[in-house]
């Protein structure tokens, strides 16, 4: 039976107190700056696109939001075109249908969540439910470790129990290595196990966690990030999203940066003088997804930070 811990009116109130105390963010922080570089990016109908193709993308417009109110801003208020922001077009989306599958109901929960809006009914829905509905026979929401992740963050945010299979569907996904592959029985990567190592924080796991974190030291690289995954035929170079993710994840659990030889370091190199980052070392080119993921971890929040939040961590 799903127990809601919170109600929805408790928890969205005490994700507004966290949101909204805002104008205390300093000037030309590495955050401040990449949300600079991010409204030059803003499109007219108030998203964002992956920087690969022109038009606005979902989950990309859902992980602005998020990041902004991680880094103490108003998404809403930093990001407009006309009447057009991040949070309108998200609604659009999810009023047209647009909306599908478990990571990005999750997404759009936790941007909904990430700005007080009612979950309720957000663009005629009521995302919550969508959520739930996700969930497959045997515990797993959506097809992979990835996007299940996401729901139990999203779930967590919005104050809501974890239904009956959920919690034992990941562990029963993770990996010999320790680490969690994007879709069931693949190899191991960081992105992944950074995710679901956010999830599990919030839960009694500490044997998945701590196997989770000895395959991420197994494979940090000597500059102090993260690749995609080790061994890899696409190379295990450094790069800005698995090292944001893994860092995320550090701080979820509760690690000291220090003895994981400081990434956010490493991370807060790859900063352009646009206030952009780039992806890797051999791409130095603005990316417009790995300056999205960067924002939150070197501003020390993790993706259930609202849930840590209201339980006092």
């Amino acid at each position: 039976m799903i127990k809601r811990i919170f109600t929805l009116v408790l928890a969205i109130s005490l994700t507004m107190a966290f949101v909204l105390p805002v104008l205390a963010q300093e000037e030309n922080t590495p955050a401040t700056k990449a949300l600079e570089f991010l409204k030059t990016k803003l499109n007219d109908d108030g998203g964002f696109s992956t920087g690969f193709a022109p038009e606005s993308d979902i989950a990309t417009t859902a992980d602005v939001v998020v990041a902004a109110a991680l880094a103490r801003q108003d998404p809403q208020a930093l990001f407009a075109a006309g009447k057009n922001t991040p949070i309108t077009f998200l609604e659009a989306q999810v009023a047209a249908g647009e909306v599908a599958g478990a990571g990005q109901f999750a997404k759009v929960l936790n941007a909904a969540i990430a700005v007080g809006a009612d979950v309720k009914n957000f663009g005629g829905q009521r995302l919550v439910d969508d959520v739930l509905n996700t969930q497959q026979q045997g515990g797993l929401f959506g097809t992979g470790a990835f996007d299940h992740c996401l729901v139990m963050i999203a779930l967590q945010n919005a104050g809501i129990d974890l239904p009956d299979g959920a919690l034992d569907a990941i562990l029963g996904a993770q990996n010999k290595d320790g680490g969690w592959g994007f879709m069931t029985g693949q190899a191991s990567d960081t992105n992944t196990t950074g995710v679901c190592l956010q999830a599990l924080a919030l839960t009694d796991s500490p044997d998945a966690l701590q196997a989770g974190l000895a395959y991420l030291k197994a494979i940090q690289n000597d500059d102090g990030g993260w690749p995609y995954q080790n061994p890899s035929d696409y190379g295990t170079d450094s790069d800005t999203n698995s090292t944001a993710l893994v860092i995320q994840a550090l701080i979820a659990n509760g690690e000291d940066l220090d003895t994981w030889h400081n990434p956010q370091d490493w991370l807060q190199s790859m900063q352009l003088d646009s206030g952009a980052f780039s992806f890797q070392k051999a791409s130095p080119d603005e990316n417009t997804l790995a300056t999205v993921a960067a924002i939150p971890a070197l501003e020390g929040k993790p993706l259930n930070a609202w849930a840590l939040d209201m339980m006092g961590e």
